[in-house]
């Protein structure tokens, strides 16, 4: 008969043996380490990619584009277009005028293929418009001026001698005055051919009267 002592010692040993194993501590899901290696599938690049980081070919902000800098390029070479500020009789023959004729080049440029001078009486400046050549230029005239084919003189000569006031041709500019009307009313005087200066006026005057 097996000894009934020998069991109960075995049992007991079995106990102690069992007391022994070391505890397992219940794991926090916190304490896990958030990056992780993903395991590559077959036939994928075997570089390590984490999952707290970007995937491979991503980045954190999108890059501009070629277009993107192009468009920066060409704003910072653009730049606003500064008109001068027209004051006076001298700024509207001298600037204004010039600018206008070149636009209105294939239009008025087979009328006005002449030299023209220009008189404010009411402060004496006498200005030479001139389109003989390719572009229409405007100096400040120098010396006695004569319409007179025959006997020109030392007296530059010129096609039309205009006169009148700068109130009346600022006043023509903003089409407050016509000056068809303004010539008959002798506020505008034409010495010499008439048919240049009436086109002459329709550069200065605006375009809703030509």
């Amino acid at each position: 008969m097996p000894d009934r002592r020998d069991d109960e010692q075995q049992e007991h040993i079995s106990t102690e043996e069992s007391s022994l194993e070391p505890t397992r501590l219940a794991t926090d899901p916190s304490d896990e380490t958030p990056a992780r290696r993903s395991i590559p599938a077959e036939g994928e690049d075997d570089d390590e990619t984490w999952t707290n980081q970007p995937a491979k070919g991503a980045s954190a902000e999108a890059e501009p584009s070629d277009d993107d800098l192009l468009d920066d390029e060409e704003e910072q070479d653009v730049q606003p277009v500064t008109r001068k500020v027209i004051q006076n009789g001298r700024d509207v023959l001298c600037e204004e005028l010039p600018s206008r004729a070149s636009r209105a080049k294939l239009r008025l440029k087979p009328h006005l293929t002449c030299t023209l001078a220009v008189e404010l009486s009411s402060s004496g400046e006498r200005f030479i418009f001139d389109w003989k050549g390719e572009e229409p230029t405007v100096v400040p005239a120098a010396g006695a001026l004569t319409v007179n084919v025959e006997n020109p003189g030392e007296a530059t000569l010129v096609d039309s001698i205009i006169s009148l006031t700068e109130q009346n041709l600022m006043a023509v500019r903003s089409g407050d005055l016509n000056p068809q009307v303004a010539m008959l009313a002798d506020k505008i005087k034409v010495k010499g051919k008439i048919g240049p200066a009436v086109y002459l006026f329709n550069l200065i005057a605006p375009r809703f009267q030509q």
